[in-house]
């Protein structure tokens, strides 16, 4: 192939068309039928229960399924974009997630999760924090912080669906868009927190397999990185800068700065580890696991490497470089897809239909995993962790069915937004909440289980402090462009540790006969 001969954007074709939809025809039905099995591990008409399990879910189930949380519409497609768009530069943002990602999360959040919310008698990770503080106003703003961040992150999860069945029929994304959130609305009902964490855990499995497949395919047929570079290099006008690291001539404001600067590039692990260990729907993935034994929590951590460790990241870095050796700048010209095309075309570019037809599974995986995850969470931060915490006399099977409806709501609302107004660019949209979400979390929950001396006071002035911030921040970075991606992540983590550890020294921690509790002296 000549370097500088690029491929046009390729137009689908029946045989795509059919085969795609086959494809996640077969994804779905497993889905169904994995949540109808899931129903039968649920007592019928318990809502504690229908939130969370029996709590006897194993490690590898576990572990299946909180990579599948973590491996999101934007892993698939939209890291891949940010690599297409800007070259080598982007792997920085696109790829060191999954170096750090989800293995701290297992460290630090796992057991503790488990050990807390059984202690507590809790079914949700607010319903956790609040009862680890003796706070029920701490509890609904935690919930309420949660929806708003999750509502933001779940239109990424559609849009990166709707991009590859685009990609794969040219068909409106409509009609699939529809049929898989009904799927999705079907599985959580059916089985509850059971039925999502199986359904999850069988996506989260595939989702890993087609990810190494095609990174490692994409890798060899373009003759490795060596070629690739070469390539990248001969590109007219910006070949050059392809290649780079660090791209200093793109702005220092805005998204760019994750490429431009070392304040951008620095911040990037902080975003990553803070946002794999303080992302609510990976932490709630724990909470209806089993206890684990020494074998179950290597074989945990193992699971999770597997699927979101190296084989993803060269997925999701390396294909955006092939890509841009394939198409050039085509992708861009195509809205409102543009660079989020840059994955499955390349599928079809380097391995035809069948790996196409693997790809549009995959990503369909990634998305409508992610998205179970955050909407059951979203339903319950509204039943569990308002409504029955205020008002207790309400009864479950009440709360069972308001939760049937609010899944719905909450997978319709994105839906609707992504049809009418998409994000731009995908991953730095979902990057705004998953930011927030960390820099957040990481101290309100994962530090809270190992700090004693953490107070009420100082989880609500971070949790608002973060929402604040992300909210200016974004405002800032994305439509005034006045400051950069990465000075927003370390105004988020500097103020919300700050305020997180100030405040709790000064005010009153939780009563002494609770802490004994939850952190009994070590013999």
């Amino acid at each position: 192939m000549n370097p500088i001969t690029y491929l046009e954007f390729q137009k689908p074709t029946t045989e795509m068309a059919v085969y795609g939809s086959i494809g996640v025809a077969i994804l779905l039905v497993i889905s169904i039928i994995l949540g109808f099995l899931s129903k039968k591990k649920v007592a019928k008409g318990s809502f504690d229960e229908y939130l969370v399990g029996k709590r006897d879910i194993g490690p590898v189930v576990t572990g299946c399924a909180l990579a599948a949380s973590y491996l999101s519409g934007w892993a698939f497609a939209g890291s891949t974009g940010v690599v297409y768009a800007v070259g080598f530069s982007g792997m920085w943002f696109a790829g060191i997630w999954s170096l750090l990602g989800l293995i701290p999360c297992c460290w630090l959040a796992a057991v503790k999760t488990a050990d807390f919310s059984k202690k507590l008698g809790a079914a949700t990770l607010p319903e956790t924090i609040g009862r680890r503080f003796e706070s029920k106003m701490l509890q609904t703003v935690v919930a309420l912080c949660m929806l708003y961040f999750l509502f933001m992150y779940s239109v990424g999860q559609l849009k990166a669906a709707g991009g590859v069945w685009y990609a794969t029929t040219g068909l409106p994304a409509v009609w699939c868009l529809l049929l898989s959130i009904f799927i999705a609305w079907l599985y959580m009902v059916l089985g509850g927190y059971v039925g999502t964490q199986w359904s999850m855990a069988f996506q989260g499995a595939f989702l890993g397999f087609v990810g190494a497949l095609l990174g490692i395919w994409a890798i060899i047929w373009a003759g490795g990185f060596y070629e690739i570079s070469a390539k990248l290099y001969m590109e007219p006008k910006v070949g050059p800068a392809l290649i780079k690291l660090m791209r200093p001539e793109l702005p220092k404001v805005g998204p760019t700065q994750l490429f431009s600067s070392l304040v951008g590039i620095l911040a990037t692990p902080v975003i990553f580890f803070t946002m794999a260990i303080g992302f609510p729907h990976n932490v709630s993935r724990f909470l209806g696991m089993g206890t684990l034994s020494k074998k179950g929590y290597w074989t945990l951590i193992t699971v999770v490497f597997l699927i979101a460790g190296i084989p993803i990241m060269l997925d999701c870095s390396s294909n955006g470089l092939v890509a841009r050796v394939i198409y050039g700048t085509n992708l861009l010209k195509v809205k409102p897809w543009a660079a989020d095309l840059a994955a499955p075309e390349l599928a079809f570019a380097v391995g035809g239909v069948p790996m196409m037809t693997l790809y549009v599974m995959g990503l369909f995986a990634a998305a409508l995993s992610t998205l179970a995850g955050m909407v059951f969470i979203m339903s319950a931060n509204i039943t569990r962790d308002v409504i029955k915490l205020w008002w207790p006399q309400v009864s479950d099977k009440s709360m069972l069915y308001l939760g049937y409806f609010l899944i719905a709501l909450f997978l319709f609302l994105p839906f609707y937004w992504t049809l009418v107004n998409p994000p731009p660019l995908l991953s730095i949209f979902m990057g705004l909440a998953a930011m927030g979400l960390g820099a957040i979390f990481v101290f309100v929950t994962a530090v809270s289980y190992y700090w004693k001396g953490a107070t009420k006071w100082g989880a609500l002035f971070t949790v608002l402090y973060g929402t604040g911030m992300s909210i200016y921040g974004g405002y800032k970075v994305l439509y005034k462009k006045e400051i950069g991606l990465g000075t927003f992540e370390w105004w988020l983590v500097i103020g919300c540790g700050i305020i997180y550890f100030v405040v709790s020294a000064v005010t009153k921690a939780p009563s002494k006969e609770l802490l004994d509790k939850l952190f009994p002296a070590k013999n």
